[in-house]
């Protein structure tokens, strides 16, 4: 079961950069005893090499989380930011992304790509579902 509640929630978070964001949303994470403490620093380690920054309209959107190591318990948390801030894009790294919605997973351990976590959220967040 995914875990989600207003704890993991930041609304208007100002943050300086990608790693404060990402930094924040881990801690609410490891409070809850969701998440190892190092999660934090594995997800912007992981960002690093596999952006997850999207360039949704109408404004891009980021789901940083760092591999399975660390997680305890699936669950999702979400930062909309005062101002945005940078993510690289991940269809092309090069490009940076400014960055408003921040979604970090602590995913299920047998997801490992960008491929299966989108594909979960869908089905777990009835995304993209007709009305």
């Amino acid at each position: 079961m995914l875990r989600f509640n207003k704890e993991f929630v930041l609304v208007g978070f100002d943050a300086e950069d990608s790693d404060a964001v990402i930094q924040a949303l881990a801690r609410r994470l490891h409070d809850a005893g969701l998440v190892e403490a190092e999660y934090g620093a594995a997800t912007i380690e992981r960002e690093r090499h596999h952006a997850t920054g999207l360039p949704t309209r109408p404004f891009p959107i980021a789901f940083p989380h760092a591999d399975a190591d660390g997680v305890i318990e699936s669950a999702l948390a979400v930062a909309t930011l005062k101002r945005p801030v940078g993510f690289r894009n991940m269809a092309d790294p090069e490009e940076e992304l400014p960055v408003e919605l921040v979604i970090m997973l602590a995913e299920l351990r047998s997801l490992t790509t960008d491929e299966d976590i989108a594909e979960w959220l869908t089905e777990e967040l009835n995304l993209n579902q007709k009305e």
